[in-house]
């Protein structure tokens, strides 16, 4: 959430108690401006849904113009933090272009009425406040100047006069906040933004050869950065492989000593789409790690963590003890992590987590615990999606079934009739079953769908 400016009068010394206060009466402002209009909320009215007292108030704020100027203050500088990390480590312009446009676009949306408020009632504030305002939305089109000038440098985009198209760019993105009274039982949120890229990349012109194809799924992930931790299972390497035909950048993090061998992987040209960090060289999976992961290839849109073993064949009694450890250790690493994606992804009002519980074969190495972590992994899937989700960030929990690999595993020819006898569908899982769900969840079909279990297990 934006700082509030130091430059409205306060009588309160303690600047941290100052930001979290008036961050307070923001956002009762915005909800009663919105409900009763500016000028018939009173500022009694706006202390007591704030939490504070009538007096109290005043410690904080001179007037409600103030107020008015620290809602716009507000929205400026969430919505630069959301350019500025767009464009983190990103060197393809087009992709800072796509990410600028579907960050401001997130953005407008989860702070409509604020947007709207700002539109209307702006002819309110002050010559000085309005100056600033108007500087501060200056700096923010020159954001998406910058980008256009790249792309243009580097021909990606035809000449154009630069000031307008950003500013065309901005009023797209706006139009979903100041026309929905139009819109909205007319375009979804997800086709309102497609169709802005659409517009944006591919015109509305028939080209001479045939249509152009809509904005696909493709294209909507393609460019974006996933982490997968435990990478190396028959499943990780699966989930790698699908993320990587999207055009996602995948960091996929392996424990070396639970890693299955290679799968069939994606074509030469793909393979730069994937590195991998060998938790032999690296060491344990850490926050430092995932920080060092972002400041190399760019802010992460998408964490996945498989806390499986991903178990091949019935262990040995001496291999037992160990199998137990490392699914602790999974669901340890996972929970140390969980803090630093609330903080990374929280700032930036985006992005996509899909936790995986261990698969089905994983009872049969170590039954006690993992049923323990499978409930872990739904728990804490659980409650990273109630701290997320008033951020937009989606967090959804994944439990695979028996699931076969492309050659028939030991476990697999040991206990496979056992097994098919429990499963309703009668049949085995593939990989593309949880692959598809996966792609499914971090997909823009899934916005509004979080916190939620998915059990890819045949109907067991």
């Amino acid at each position: 959430m934006a700082k509030a400016p130091t430059d409205i009068p306060t009588t309160v010394k303690n600047k941290k108690l100052v930001e979290k206060r008036r961050q307070q009466i923001i956002l009762a402002a915005i909800k009663l401006f919105s409900e009763k209009g500016f000028h018939k909320t009173t500022l009694k009215e706006l202390a007591e849904e704030a939490g504070l007292s009538h007096g109290n108030v005043y410690d904080y704020v001179g007037s409600k113009e103030d107020i008015f100027f620290l809602i716009h203050d507000f929205v400026a500088g969430s919505a630069m933090e959301i350019l500025n990390r767009s464009l983190e480590n990103i060197h393809d312009p087009i992709d800072k272009l796509r990410r600028m446009v579907r960050g401001e676009f997130n953005l407008m949306d989860q702070w409509a009425d604020a947007v709207l408020l700002i539109y209307q009632e702006s002819h309110i504030l002050k010559e000085d406040f309005l100056r600033r305002l108007l500087e501060k939305e200056r700096a923010h089109l020159e954001k998406f100047e910058l980008v256009i000038e790249e792309c243009i440098a580097q021909g990606k985009l035809r000449k154009c006069n630069v000031r307008l198209t950003a500013n065309l760019i901005k009023s797209m993105i706006d139009t979903w906040t100041i026309k929905r009274w139009d819109l909205r039982t007319h375009a979804s949120q997800l086709e309102t933004e497609r169709s802005i890229l659409d517009m944006l990349f591919h015109g509305l012109l028939v080209d001479e050869r045939g249509p152009i194809p809509a904005l696909s799924e493709i294209d909507i992930l393609n460019g974006k950065v996933a982490l997968v931790v435990n990478g190396g299972t028959i499943l990780g390497q699966g989930i790698c492989a699908a993320l990587v035909d999207k055009g996602i950048r995948v960091i996929a993090y392996v424990c070396d000593t639970i890693a299955a061998d290679p799968l069939p992987f994606p074509e030469e040209q793909e393979k730069d789409l994937l590195t991998v960090i060998s938790g032999t060289e690296a060491g344990k999976m850490t926050p430092g790690i995932l920080r060092e992961a972002e400041s190399k290839y760019g802010p992460i849109d998408i964490y996945l963590q498989d806390l499986g073993i991903g178990a091949t064949k019935v262990p040995e009694q001496a291999e037992v003890a160990a199998i137990r450890q490392r699914l602790e250790e999974n669901l340890n690493c996972a929970q140390e992590l969980s803090n630093s994606f609330i903080e990374l992804m929280k700032s930036r009002a985006s992005g996509k987590i899909v936790y995986l519980a261990p698969w089905g074969w994983d009872k049969y190495a170590a039954p006690i615990r993992f049923e323990t972590v499978r409930a872990g992994t739904m728990a804490l899937s659980s409650a990273m999606s109630a701290k997320l989700a008033p951020a937009g960030v989606n967090v959804n929990c994944i439990v695979p079934g028996f699931v076969r690999a492309v050659r028939p595993l030991e476990i697999e020819k040991a206990l496979k009739h056992e097994v098919l006898e429990e499963i309703p569908s009668g049949r085995l899982g593939e990989i593309y079953d949880v692959t598809d769900a996966i792609l499914f969840l971090i997909g823009d079909n899934s916005k509004y769908l979080t916190g939620q279990t998915l059990n890819i297990s045949g109907g067991l």
